[in-house]
């Protein structure tokens, strides 16, 4: 009888798949273990918000030509951008870390530094400030959001330098 087990055994480790299948096994294994980690490769909640912080911080580098406040977030779907930076024309949405009264004290201070002439500005429930620089000219709405900051429409347009009428 112990020569049955022996040929048992060995008919048993005949059977053992081969090293092709048990590789296929060990890394499907390792597939589900680091899908369960949620590590930096796989596409999450959180990696996704890191690339949206990211698409944001590089549109800002696109305009050169305005301030961009610190805690200046920017809205991406409500955006309507064509070309960058000192060229752009289009609608900038951004939402300030700041009150309505400060932004609006904000782009009067600095949009000159920028360069740009001040032409109106209304401060109100939603503020107004209007800007020309060179054959551009800047709109920027400013009103409070429902919680805290500020929601700011900057919308920028060719602008005839020459004031004739025909």
């Amino acid at each position: 009888m112990p020569k049955l087990r022996v040929a048992n055994q060995d008919a048993c480790f005949h059977l053992l798949p081969p090293k092709k299948v048990k590789l296929a096994i060990l890394t499907c294994a390792l597939v589900l273990l680091s899908a369960c980690q949620g590590g930096p490769g796989l596409l999450t909640q959180n990696s996704a918000t890191e690339k949206s912080s990211k698409n944001a911080s590089t549109a800002f580098q696109l305009f050169t030509d305005i301030p961009i406040p610190p805690g200046t977030s920017f809205d991406v779907e409500n955006s309507l951008i064509l070309g960058s930076g000192e060229g752009w024309t289009g609608r900038l949405i951004v939402t300030l870390s700041k009150n309505p009264a400060d932004a609006f004290a904000v782009y009067t201070v600095e949009m000159p530094e920028f360069g740009w002439k001040p032409i109106a500005s209304v401060q109100s429930e939603t503020s107004v400030l209007t800007f020309t620089r060179g054959d551009r000219a800047a709109t920027i709405e400013i009103e409070g959001r429902a919680i805290t900051g500020s929601l700011v429409r900057i919308t920028m347009t060719p602008h005839n330098s020459s004031n004739s009428l025909n």
